[in-house]
């Protein structure tokens, strides 16, 4: 400290927090510090919320999304076993490679993995884009949504009754789904949807 030597822990840690909604600080305390900024923007609160409302009104395509991500985290950790496994055994491989039944049978493992994987990546790619078509839907309303969220946080700077929790806002927000009308044409339902939430959040904060 200053000028004197003093003992510490390694594993000691210090995290220090701050209410400041956009922080600076000197080239010197970034240089020593890790600085985390939870800070929600409006385009990240925008795809969770879209996100969120795919779980309310389609929640068979949230769960073909999720079981598409971890089939292809899946296969892409297979593919990855069977290349440190094959350059493994190159590595400790001596003499005439092509003589190493173990080295020539995993090889060929990796080659028909690969294939495989392969395959199941494109028809993942083809899946990703049908279900990203479908999410984007109901894009309006996270758009909708993320606008109403940002008005309500800026409408605490003129006064702290108007303080509005994520998980209070949320609540709202699906109240306004559900009160939606229901429509066998998209494009209804989606402006129904859009309405509702707004005259919700604005009959709470009015």
């Amino acid at each position: 400290v200053g000028d004197q030597m003093c003992d510490y822990n390694e594993d000691f840690r210090l995290y220090m927090t701050t209410k400041l909604a956009n922080p600076h600080y000197v080239p010197e305390v970034y240089a020593r510090v890790a600085v985390v900024d939870f800070t929600v923007t409006m385009a990240g609160f925008e795809q969770q919320l879209l996100g969120h409302v795919i779980q309310q009104e389609k929640v068979e395509l949230e769960e073909e999304r999720a079981k598409l991500v971890e089939e292809v985290n899946a296969n892409e950790k297979r593919l990855k076993l069977y290349e440190d496994r094959l350059l493994e055994q190159l590595s400790a491989s001596k003499g005439n490679l092509i003589e190493d039944e173990d080295l020539m049978s995993t090889l060929s493992d990796a080659k028909r993995a690969s294939m495989e994987v392969a395959e199941k990546l494109s028809t993942a790619v083809d899946t990703r884009k049908r279900i990203n078509a479908a999410r984007e839907e109901y894009r309006p309303v996270a758009v909708r949504g993320a606008v109403l969220y940002f008005l309500i946080v800026e409408m605490s700077l003129v006064n702290h009754m108007y303080q509005t929790s994520l998980s209070r806002f949320l609540g709202l927000f699906d109240v306004g789904i559900e009160q939606a009308e229901t429509h066998q044409v998209m494009g209804k339902r989606i402006h129904s949807v859009i309405e509702c939430t707004t005259q919700t959040l604005f009959s709470y904060v009015s």
